[in-house]
């Protein structure tokens, strides 16, 4: 289990980073592939206009939900298990994005 201070430790960690912006920016584009609701809309505006503001976020809820691993495990999880966490988290971030 990563320490907090690991966890913060890990926000400077540029290639973890760089992975959960670009997932961030997939799941963004899947909420557009389907039949997005004005709430995905609004949120997908937000992450194609600021990637990594809104990514920021993602990673920080990315993070916490991974306070259970290792600092090994979480900064070698794969492109696969990084999407999934993303997944994970972009649905909440579009309701409070819409004041749901």
């Amino acid at each position: 289990m990563a320490t907090y201070s690991e966890i913060r430790d890990l926000f400077t960690l540029d290639d973890l980073k760089n992975k959960v912006t670009t997932a961030t920016l997939i799941s963004a584009y899947n909420l557009l592939s389907g039949t997005p609701t004005t709430s995905d809309k609004l949120y997908a505006d937000s992450v194609f206009a600021n990637p990594s503001q809104e990514a920021l976020k993602v990673f920080m809820a990315v993070l916490a939900s991974n306070k259970d691993n290792s600092v090994a495990q979480i900064s070698g999880a794969s492109d696969a298990a990084i999407q999934s966490a993303v997944d994970t988290v972009i649905p909440f971030l579009v309701d409070a994005k819409a004041g749901a």
